[in-house]
């Protein structure tokens, strides 16, 4: 599964990049940070949510870049087209997982929980114990955007 992540990589990082960014940057977005460990300069794709106004929300079951959220330094996203600053907060316990969960399904809908592919249902809200089993899959990463300043 990773080397088909890395391979899908290698075409969508320069996609989104480029000016034809827009078929994919509705729901992908350019994350650049600095690694915890080497302190070298990463840049991933990875999908995200429009959540509260200056918000985005992203999650993962993958660990490569998390670890390095969990400082709350500053990144850099690349969202439809245009580069932000933003500050992440990692929310990792399983219990404030369960409730963002059930939260993006009352936002996003049934569908949209399901598409998270969890094992949450797609024909209605999920229950308590639906949520907690999906909440230790994943983690949630709320990127909290900086404001623009003139001339970005």
């Amino acid at each position: 599964m990773v080397k088909i992540f890395r391979a899908a990589n290698k075409v969508v990082r320069p996609l989104l990049a480029s000016r034809f960014h827009k078929p994919l940057s509705g729901r992908l977005t350019l994350l650049t940070y600095k690694g915890h460990r080497t302190g070298r300069e990463f840049t991933v794709p990875i999908g995200y949510f429009d959540w509260d106004p200056g918000t985005v929300l992203a999650m993962s079951s993958q660990l490569g870049w998390v670890p390095s959220m969990r400082q709350g330094s500053a990144v850099r996203l690349r969202i439809r087209g245009q580069d932000r600053a933003a500050v992440p907060t990692v929310v990792e316990d399983p219990e404030k997982v369960a409730t963002l969960l059930g939260e993006f399904g009352r936002r996003k809908g049934p569908k949209a929980a399901k598409g998270l592919m969890l094992g949450l249902p797609g024909d209605r809200q999920p229950t308590d114990d639906e949520l907690r089993t999906a909440a230790a899959k994943t983690r949630f990463v709320c990127f909290r955007m900086e404001p623009e300043r003139p001339g970005q």
